[in-house]
């Protein structure tokens, strides 16, 4: 296969493989990872035996997924504390080819619900959820029939209908002074100005990986989390900067004592108050940060 046709398929294929894989895995690093196997493996295949160029990458990176989601099942076991998904970066609020629906499908909230599929009930879900294909199309990339596919959409959709649902572009504005009012209400140790902000169900959860300190389970009630969040704040370096992010669709900071990452924590809104707060301080999943 010719590489000037490689390089043409990879420029445009790319970022729609990637979406898909980061979708599937939750990590940056994997997703890459798979989309570039997937490319390498290209010219071992005869040009004239792929009809559908498309088709046939999002068949090859989907089961790569699947097969790594299998492969890495007993790892996910043995996590140390709550797992998280990697942050990804964006996507920009000003965005004008951007929908609002497109939040939902990559917060943190929704890529946790995915971990509660198997890795085709997760392929079939996304690939008709995040990326509009339909039945015939899915069941030609997990191979499972349109009928098969339809009915387990449908039912993983049934059970998700009470699922999260992550703030528009529009909305993320207006949750500005919320955000930074509790924040302020942190670094300052004023424990009633962020009970004011959590809501009753409010709950942390904190990513260390076993790497580095974090809370081994998650943190409920508003009070617990108000308690852990100043205490951990009042061991920071003075130098420490707190930086304004988007991650995945969700407002957040970036946490940097002087030289370093130290975390991304991103929150998740219900009712003009904070609902889900999560902290990824694992420096695997911090490397693609940029400050």
């Amino acid at each position: 296969m010719e590489a000037v046709r490689l390089e043409e398929w990879y420029t445009e294929y790319k970022p729609l493989l990637f979406s898909i894989a980061y979708r599937m895995l939750g990590t940056i690093a994997e997703a890459e990872d798979l989309v570039h196997d997937t490319f390498l493996s290209l010219p071992k295949i005869k040009e004239d035996s792929v009809q559908n160029v498309q088709a046939y990458l999002c068949k090859t990176v989907t089961n790569r997924c699947i097969d790594y989601l299998r492969s890495a099942r007993k790892q996910r076991e043995v996590y140390v504390g709550p797992w998280l998904p990697e942050p990804l970066a964006g996507p920009s609020p000003d965005d004008p080819q951007l929908k609002a629906e497109r939040y939902d499908d990559i917060s943190f909230a929704m890529l946790l619900m995915y971990e509660q599929f198997n890795p085709v009930e997760r392929a079939i879900f996304i690939l008709r959820e995040a990326f509009d294909y339909d039945y015939k199309e899915i069941a030609g990339i997990v191979d499972k029939s349109e009928v098969a596919c339809r009915k387990t959409y449908s039912r993983l959709k049934q059970k998700l209908q009470s699922g999260p649902v992550s703030p528009g572009p529009d909305d993320l504005p207006k949750l500005e002074p919320l955000l930074q009012g509790f924040l302020q209400a942190v670094e300052t140790g004023d424990m009633e100005g962020m009970l004011q902000v959590l809501s009753e169900d409010a709950v942390l959860y904190s990513d260390g990986g076993g790497k580095v300190l974090a809370a081994l389970k998650p943190i409920l009630t508003p009070k617990r989390i108000a308690a852990f969040l100043h205490g951990i704040t009042r061991k920071r370096p003075i130098e420490t900067r707190h930086i304004p992010a988007l991650y995945n669709g969700m407002p957040g900071i970036i946490v940097a004592p002087p030289g370093q990452v130290k975390n991304v924590t991103l929150f998740e809104f219900a009712d003009n108050r904070i609902r889900r707060i999560y902290m990824v301080a694992n420096p695997d999943k911090l490397k693609h940060v940029k400050i």
